[in-house]
Protein backbone atom coordinates (compact mmCIF):
# COMPACT_ATOMS: atom_id res chain seq x y z
CA UNK A 1 0.00 0.00 0.00
CA UNK A 2 1.61 3.25 -1.15
CA UNK A 3 -0.39 5.62 1.28
CA UNK A 4 0.08 5.32 5.29
CA UNK A 5 -1.22 8.01 6.72
CA UNK A 6 -3.06 10.55 4.42
CA UNK A 7 -6.97 12.53 4.35
CA UNK A 8 -5.92 15.11 1.93
CA UNK A 9 -4.61 15.42 -1.54
CA UNK A 10 -4.02 17.83 -4.71
CA UNK A 11 -5.90 16.75 -7.74
CA UNK A 12 -4.94 17.87 -11.30
CA UNK A 13 -6.96 17.82 -14.63
CA UNK A 14 -5.29 15.96 -17.62
CA UNK A 15 -3.69 19.01 -18.83
CA UNK A 16 -1.77 19.18 -16.04
CA UNK A 17 -3.36 22.10 -13.95
CA UNK A 18 -4.99 22.36 -10.57
CA UNK A 19 -8.17 21.16 -10.08
CA UNK A 20 -9.23 20.52 -6.29
CA UNK A 21 -8.05 20.20 -3.43
CA UNK A 22 -10.08 16.77 -1.83
CA UNK A 23 -10.49 14.84 1.59
CA UNK A 24 -9.00 10.91 1.18
CA UNK A 25 -10.40 7.66 2.94
CA UNK A 26 -7.77 4.57 2.49
CA UNK A 27 -7.90 1.60 3.26
CA UNK A 28 -5.60 -0.97 2.11
CA UNK A 29 -5.56 -0.81 -1.42
CA UNK A 30 -8.90 1.28 -2.14
CA UNK A 31 -8.25 4.93 -2.30
CA UNK A 32 -11.46 7.67 -2.23
CA UNK A 33 -11.60 11.02 -2.45
CA UNK A 34 -14.46 13.68 -1.32
CA UNK A 35 -14.80 16.91 -2.94
CA UNK A 36 -16.55 20.20 -1.33
CA UNK A 37 -16.36 21.70 -4.71
CA UNK A 38 -19.56 21.35 -6.62
CA UNK A 39 -17.96 22.32 -10.05
CA UNK A 40 -17.75 18.58 -11.22
CA UNK A 41 -19.47 16.28 -13.27
CA UNK A 42 -19.26 12.27 -13.77
CA UNK A 43 -16.24 12.00 -15.54
CA UNK A 44 -12.98 9.22 -15.74
CA UNK A 45 -10.01 10.37 -16.20
CA UNK A 46 -5.56 9.77 -15.67
CA UNK A 47 -3.97 12.91 -13.95
CA UNK A 48 -1.41 13.90 -11.38
CA UNK A 49 -2.66 13.15 -7.66
CA UNK A 50 -0.20 14.57 -5.03
CA UNK A 51 -0.91 12.75 -1.57
CA UNK A 52 0.17 14.41 1.86
CA UNK A 53 0.89 11.84 3.92
CA UNK A 54 1.88 12.07 7.79
CA UNK A 55 4.04 9.51 7.42
CA UNK A 56 5.53 9.23 3.94
CA UNK A 57 5.44 12.59 3.05
CA UNK A 58 4.38 14.35 -0.39
CA UNK A 59 4.16 11.44 -2.60
CA UNK A 60 3.34 12.79 -6.07
CA UNK A 61 1.31 10.28 -8.28
CA UNK A 62 -0.26 9.30 -11.83
CA UNK A 63 -3.78 8.39 -11.03
CA UNK A 64 -7.25 6.95 -12.88
CA UNK A 65 -9.71 8.92 -11.11
CA UNK A 66 -13.46 7.96 -11.72
CA UNK A 67 -15.61 11.24 -10.47
CA UNK A 68 -19.47 10.69 -9.57
CA UNK A 69 -22.06 12.36 -7.20
CA UNK A 70 -21.70 11.76 -3.92
CA UNK A 71 -24.36 9.36 -2.60
CA UNK A 72 -24.10 10.26 1.09
CA UNK A 73 -23.55 14.35 0.30
CA UNK A 74 -26.47 15.30 2.76
CA UNK A 75 -24.64 13.79 5.65
CA UNK A 76 -20.83 14.90 4.64
CA UNK A 77 -21.41 18.16 3.10
CA UNK A 78 -19.40 17.13 -0.28
CA UNK A 79 -21.19 16.80 -3.34
CA UNK A 80 -18.37 14.88 -5.46
CA UNK A 81 -16.79 11.99 -5.02
CA UNK A 82 -14.33 9.77 -6.66
CA UNK A 83 -12.93 6.03 -6.73
CA UNK A 84 -9.00 6.69 -6.94
CA UNK A 85 -6.72 4.11 -8.68
CA UNK A 86 -2.43 4.47 -7.94
CA UNK A 87 -1.05 3.70 -11.40
CA UNK A 88 2.43 4.97 -10.33
CA UNK A 89 4.52 6.81 -7.92
CA UNK A 90 6.38 9.28 -9.37
CA UNK A 91 8.21 10.92 -6.80
CA UNK A 92 8.54 11.13 -2.94
CA UNK A 93 9.59 15.04 -2.83
CA UNK A 94 10.85 14.44 0.63
CA UNK A 95 10.16 13.17 3.96
CA UNK A 96 7.77 14.91 5.96
CA UNK A 97 11.14 15.73 8.64
CA UNK A 98 12.78 18.16 6.19
CA UNK A 99 9.05 19.68 4.77
CA UNK A 100 9.37 23.35 5.76
CA UNK A 101 6.27 25.69 5.91
CA UNK A 102 6.88 29.22 6.30
CA UNK A 103 4.95 30.33 9.53
CA UNK A 104 4.52 33.51 11.85
CA UNK A 105 3.70 32.13 16.01
CA UNK A 106 4.40 34.85 18.77
CA UNK A 107 5.73 32.58 21.35
CA UNK A 108 6.93 32.52 24.87
CA UNK A 109 10.21 30.24 25.59
CA UNK A 110 12.06 29.26 28.20
CA UNK A 111 15.21 29.29 29.19
CA UNK A 112 16.94 26.04 31.04
CA UNK A 113 17.52 28.75 34.01
CA UNK A 114 13.92 29.30 34.23
CA UNK A 115 13.82 32.51 32.43
CA UNK A 116 10.96 33.56 30.08
CA UNK A 117 11.42 35.31 26.97
CA UNK A 118 8.88 35.75 23.88
CA UNK A 119 10.08 34.96 19.90
CA UNK A 120 8.57 34.23 16.46
CA UNK A 121 8.72 31.13 14.70
CA UNK A 122 9.16 31.71 11.52
CA UNK A 123 9.97 28.78 9.55
CA UNK A 124 9.03 25.01 10.93
CA UNK A 125 9.53 21.31 9.99
CA UNK A 126 9.25 18.28 11.82
CA UNK A 127 12.89 18.35 12.32
CA UNK A 128 13.03 21.86 13.46
CA UNK A 129 12.31 25.48 13.13
CA UNK A 130 14.02 28.88 13.16
CA UNK A 131 13.14 31.62 15.22
CA UNK A 132 13.75 35.34 15.46
CA UNK A 133 14.06 37.23 19.16
CA UNK A 134 15.96 39.69 21.06
CA UNK A 135 17.11 37.37 23.28
CA UNK A 136 20.58 36.45 22.88
CA UNK A 137 21.15 32.86 22.71
CA UNK A 138 24.38 30.71 21.92
CA UNK A 139 24.63 27.36 20.33
CA UNK A 140 24.68 24.49 22.22
CA UNK A 141 21.23 26.05 24.34
CA UNK A 142 18.45 24.01 24.74
CA UNK A 143 15.03 26.34 25.15
CA UNK A 144 11.76 24.99 25.33
CA UNK A 145 7.69 26.03 24.93
CA UNK A 146 4.06 25.09 24.59
CA UNK A 147 2.04 25.16 21.94
CA UNK A 148 -0.63 22.98 20.34
CA UNK A 149 -0.36 22.49 16.85
CA UNK A 150 -3.31 20.24 16.43
CA UNK A 151 -5.52 19.39 19.37
CA UNK A 152 -3.49 18.88 22.06
CA UNK A 153 -1.16 21.39 23.60
CA UNK A 154 2.61 19.96 24.02
CA UNK A 155 5.73 20.69 25.56
CA UNK A 156 8.35 21.02 23.11
CA UNK A 157 12.23 21.12 23.81
CA UNK A 158 14.61 22.49 21.00
CA UNK A 159 18.29 22.79 20.62
CA UNK A 160 20.23 25.88 19.01
CA UNK A 161 22.41 24.48 16.38
CA UNK A 162 23.10 28.29 14.89
CA UNK A 163 22.36 32.34 15.55
CA UNK A 164 22.99 34.81 12.89
CA UNK A 165 21.92 39.04 13.76
CA UNK A 166 19.43 39.96 11.80
CA UNK A 167 17.62 43.25 11.43
CA UNK A 168 16.74 45.38 14.66
CA UNK A 169 18.67 44.35 16.68
CA UNK A 170 17.33 40.79 16.96
CA UNK A 171 18.66 37.51 16.74
CA UNK A 172 17.62 34.44 14.43
CA UNK A 173 18.20 30.72 15.09
CA UNK A 174 18.16 27.59 13.72
CA UNK A 175 16.88 25.21 16.43
CA UNK A 176 16.60 21.36 16.22
CA UNK A 177 13.83 19.61 17.77
CA UNK A 178 14.91 17.00 20.86
CA UNK A 179 13.42 13.99 21.39
CA UNK A 180 10.24 14.33 19.65
CA UNK A 181 6.94 11.23 20.87
CA UNK A 182 5.17 10.16 18.11
CA UNK A 183 2.26 12.13 19.31
CA UNK A 184 4.19 15.37 19.26
CA UNK A 185 5.90 14.54 15.44
CA UNK A 186 2.52 13.92 14.10
CA UNK A 187 1.18 16.85 15.36
CA UNK A 188 3.55 19.14 13.75
CA UNK A 189 3.16 17.04 10.48
CA UNK A 190 -0.16 17.53 10.70
CA UNK A 191 0.21 21.52 10.89
CA UNK A 192 2.74 22.22 8.59
CA UNK A 193 0.51 20.19 5.54
CA UNK A 194 -1.96 22.19 6.83
CA UNK A 195 -0.05 25.45 6.37
CA UNK A 196 1.46 24.04 2.65
CA UNK A 197 -1.99 22.96 1.55
CA UNK A 198 -3.65 26.41 2.42
CA UNK A 199 -0.86 27.87 0.54
CA UNK A 200 -1.74 25.85 -2.66
CA UNK A 201 -4.94 26.43 -2.28
CA UNK A 202 -4.44 30.67 -2.52
CA UNK A 203 -2.55 29.64 -5.68
CA UNK A 204 -5.63 27.69 -7.55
Amino acid sequence: MVLKDCSRCMVYNPKGQRLSEARVVHVKDSVSLFFSDYKFQDSRFQARVDFFDDQCGLIITKCEVIIRRNPAYLETGEPWSADCRILDVKNVVQRQRDIRAKVYLEVEFELGNGRHFYGTIRNLSAGGLYITTVQPLKKGDVISFSYCFRTLERRFYVCILWAKRVEGGRYGYGCRFMKLTDGAEAAIRSFVYKKLQEKRKDHI
